[in-house]
């Protein structure tokens, strides 16, 4: 009667017949390592694989990662369980990933050690329920990483004795001695090995097994006696090993081997040879003899049967020594057995305080990592507290933890080194927040604030405080930022040089600071033409809620165009583009210039300025006496808003209609263009450097066509000979000398303007730009050779920033602030219409906030300040730091400078 496989827990009705279930048998219990190929298979020895078929691909319990298969063999009366688990090569690898997946364990030390506590559990069962058990193993040497596992079992199993009695004394009919111990006896250990050294499987060898048997028996007993696995009182001991019986047996036929197809084709081969030896009994006697020889010879089978049959004839007496105390052995019926397994795999696959440490005695791994990491932690941790300032920023603090980590990486090792990692940083990052942390909220230059972690402070270059510090509920100081940092900057003028601090406002960045210089310079007395800005018509006025995607009109009117380079300037005296955009206003074309500049100013002239082919510096105005344009059509413009302000400055994609509260614009006049000597050079400003304090001059060639009548205005050639330009005379210094003559369409006359584009370096260097790539170097008799053609060209923008040439190491990088000009005595006005893009496109292009150019008055000394700090809704454009420094990093662009007619009052 063969009844199939079973696994553990069972089903009495479903796995036995009932005419069974009174039968006692024998538990042998087989458990050890195997190879891949063998799929888990360790019952060879037995002499059939009673538990495993060939062709499948066992798998195991995901959630036990270990399954004990049962097989009852009538004739013997004994029941075999074979426990496949993570020892096994071919479960280890079908199970390693998944396992990974559910723990999240980051290496495999950790994961071994949760694969060894399922596996554990498994073999504490068949160490509770089994008679003999069998240590298989592929090769033969004896593994001594089993002493460690049989130790921590036998602790385990000590402390769960009092815990088994509750599931075992609901049993009818289980000895009390069962029921104390908790198993049926203390079970007796066999050790399989599969493979012998080659000499023993050579047919020729003379060598004798039985003594590498011995040799392997007083091996394994000396260990485990030396570990106390095994002790005098087999009770006692998680197991026991026979006295006087052999209990370890090494195969040694080649034929037997875990390549489980070749195992099965020498199978079949040696049963073809017995089926032909039996045919042939009656006429060839050496056949009977072989076969003889074949069940004489030795087998495991009958090594294991000699334990049987002591089992059921007096059971195991493993004690050794004088002193020693009866042991119990019992025999259980099936029905005994299924119950007392189950009760057994429900027990120590449950969440038990008496299995909490079983984990900790099987991770050896952990436990010396962990006793090298915390030995290792202070070490790291004092490296990285040792010569620390008052205060320090992120920056600091990540070299420091960086050094720290090396310190430790040098000496930590094992399974926690990931956990001991993260556990130093986190002391280290608490370290440092315990009053040592560094504001470091940027300011509007880049500088980091140099105060402890504080609470307020202006909104700094990324426009608040630190997104990643929240310091809502800590108690802090309230104070202003401060990065440490001074410059030396000129005011407005350029006459008077003061020290200012890193700017974290923009308000006082472009408008206070100045303010409060203009009164110690006195320059705030002169005369200055005001930019828009914003006037509130009520005490409940608030910053407006900016949308994406607005766009604002240009100083011209225009809306403005997305172009790398702007929009043409309509009024530039030095490029062919200005053809092309007044000329369409003659031929029908779009000229927003004429139309928005005649209704909102009035102007009873229409100008048209062209470079003619012959001339490259002449310009044509042609006047008309057409009557002012009403202004009627002044409704239509849209009015700035008088309840809410744009928070921040002006440029193209501000939303149409907001302005300022102040501006970050300076527009003064110095004085009288007599001011400048152009032989002196700048005599009034500060901190120019000596070579390059001149202007530049500028020779404009203007011709006047179509003019009906004299004007006063515009004199006849002659007029002024006196005041004729000179050359190098001693009028040459008089910038507002014109010379006139005639030509065919009119009257012709050259004007001299001088300018100048003024660097401006943090430790205060000012220096003037002759070209978009070159600073203005006059010789030792203070001579300039280049003109201002370069600078004023609309083919090329001007930088805004620029290497200073002073004489550092490292050069300082010198930002654009001024713009000097001198205007001539002439019926013409120069105009301005600054336009600064201070970063890569697509950054915005910043704007004075005019409707149309500036116009300057004649024969005048003026200075145009540009922003010290540009600042959109996404923060402040910094300072490059880097040398050299690309146009791309911003640019004043070109076509700021105009020209325009006089037009005289009625």
């Amino acid at each position: 009667m063969r009844l199939k496989k079973f696994t553990l827990p069972c089903n009495v009705e479903n796995q036995f017949y009932s005419s069974l279930i009174d039968e006692k048998v024998v538990i042998v219990s087989v458990f050890g390592k195997s190879q891949y190929r063998a799929k888990g298979c360790k019952t060879q020895m037995l002499g059939q694989n009673l538990l495993v078929d060939l062709l499948d691909d066992p798998t195991v319990n995901d959630d036990n990662l270990s399954e004990i298969e049962g097989y009852y063999d009538p004739e013997d009366q004994v029941i075999y369980l074979h426990l496949r688990g993570i020892l096994d090569t071919h479960t280890i690898v079908n199970q390693y990933n998944d396992f990974l997946d559910k723990q999240k364990c980051k290496d495999f030390l950790s994961a071994w050690a949760h694969m060894r506590d399922k596996y554990a559990r498994a073999l504490l069962i068949l160490f509770q329920i089994s008679h003999i058990i069998i240590l298989s193993h592929p090769t033969h040497t004896f593994d001594y990483s089993y002493v460690h596992l049989f130790r921590a079992l036998d602790v385990v199993r000590v402390a769960c004795v009092g815990s088994l009695w509750r599931p075992l004394s609901t049993i009818a009919g289980l000895p009390d001695a069962w029921m104390t111990t908790g198993r049926p006896c203390s079970p007796r250990v066999l050790f399989y090995f599969e493979k012998s050294p080659a000499v023993f499987r050579d047919p020729n060898s003379t060598a004798n097994i039985k003594k590498l048997e011995h040799a392997l028996e007083d091996q394994i007993y000396h260990i485990l006696r030396k570990h106390r696995v095994v002790t005098n009182i087999s009770s006692n001991s998680l197991f026991a090993i026979p006295a006087n019986q052999e209990f370890v047996y090494i195969n040694t036929n080649s034929a037997e081997s875990n390549d489980i197809f070749g195992y099965m084709m020498n199978e079949l081969i040696s049963s073809c040879k017995i089926k032909s030896s039996l045919r042939n009994a009656a006429s060839i006697e050496p056949s009977l003899e072989f076969m003889n020889e074949d069940l004489d010879k030795r087998s495991f089978r009958s090594f294991l049967q000699q334990h049987i049959n002591l089992a059921y004839s007096k059971g195991f007496d493993d004690n050794v020594g004088r002193h020693t105390t009866p042991s119990h052995f019992k025999i259980p019926t099936i029905s005994q057995f299924i119950q007392v397994s189950n009760g057994l795999f429900n027990f120590f696959n449950s969440k038990n305080n008496d299995l909490k440490n079983l984990h900790g005695f099987l991770d050896t791994d952990a436990k010396f990592s962990k006793s090298r990491c915390n030995k290792v932690l202070p070490r790291a941790l004092q490296a990285y507290q040792d010569n620390l300032p008052m205060h320090y920023g992120r920056t600091y603090h990540e070299t420091k933890l960086s050094h720290s980590m090396i310190v430790f990486e040098m000496h930590a090792r094992g399974p926690l080194f990931d956990e001991y990692r993260e556990k130093l940083e986190a002391e280290c990052v608490k370290h440092w927040k315990s009053g040592r942390q560094m504001c470091e909220v940027l300011s509007l230059t880049g500088n980091p604030c140099t105060n402890p972690l504080h609470k307020g402070g202006s909104e700094g270059a990324g426009g608040g405080e630190h997104s990643d510090i929240d310091i809502d509920d800590i108690d802090l100081l309230n104070v202003e930022h401060c990065s440490g940092v001074r410059y030396i900057c000129a005011c407005n003028c350029g006459r008077h040089q003061g020290p200012r601090d890193d700017p974290y406002n923009l308000r006082h960045a472009n408008y206070d600071w100045f303010q409060m210089l203009a009164k110690q310079c006195g320059c705030g007395q002169f005369d200055k033409i005001e930019f828009p800005v914003f006037q509130p018509s009520t005490h409940n006025y608030r910053a407006a809620q900016l949308l994406p995607d607005t766009k604002r009109k240009d100083s011209f009117g225009r809306w403005e165009l997305s172009t790398p380079q702007g929009p043409t300037q309509a009024c530039s005296l030095a490029d062919s583009t200005l053809h092309d955009n007044i000329e369409g206003y003659g031929s029908g074309g779009h000229s927003e210039l004429t139309n928005d500049a005649a209704a909102q100013d009035g102007r009873r002239i229409v100008s048209k300025m062209n470079l003619t082919p012959n001339d490259t510096h002449k310009v044509v105005i042609q006047v008309s006496h057409s009557e002012p344009e009403t202004t009627k059509d002044k409704s239509l413009v849209r009015q700035p808003s008088t309840t809410e302000y744009l928070p921040g400055m002006l440029h193209t994609e501000s939303p149409v209609g907001l302005l300022p509260q102040f501006s970050s614009w300076s527009l003064i006049c110095l004085g009288p263009s007599s001011l400048y000597s152009h032989n002196l050079g700048l005599q009034h400003q500060t901190g120019v450097l000596a070579n390059s304090a001149f202007l530049l001059p500028w020779d404009v060639t203007v011709r006047l066509e179509h003019q009906k009548e004299r004007g006063s205005f515009w004199p006849m050639v002659g007029d002024h000979a006196s005041h004729a330009y000179s050359g190098r005379g001693k009028n040459f210094q008089n910038t507002n000398a014109m010379k006139c003559r005639k030509s065919k369409g009119g009257k012709e006359f050259v004007v001299k303007i001088f300018v100048g584009v003024e660097y401006e370096c943090p430790r205060g260097h000012r220096f003037m730009a002759s070209a978009p790539d070159k600073v203005l170097k006059a010789t030792g008799n203070g001579i300039v050779k280049d003109s201002g053609n370069k600078v004023t060209s609309s083919t090329a923008d001007m930088p805004l920033y620029f290497p200073c040439p002073c004489r550092q190491v490292k050069p300082l990088i010198a930002q654009l602030m001024r713009i000097h000009v001198v205007t001539p005595k002439a019926p013409v006005h120069v105009t301005l219409n600054p336009r600064v893009q201070p970063g890569p496109p697509p950054c915005p292009i910043f704007v004075t906030g005019c409707e149309e150019p500036i116009k300057l008055s004649q024969s005048a000394y003026w200075i145009l300040r540009l922003p010290y700090v540009y600042m959109g809704e996404k923060g402040a454009y910094l300072t490059p730091k880097e040398h050299p420094v690309s146009i791309s990093h911003g640019r004043l662009l070109a076509g700021m400078y105009s020209i325009s007619e006089v037009v005289p009052e009625k």
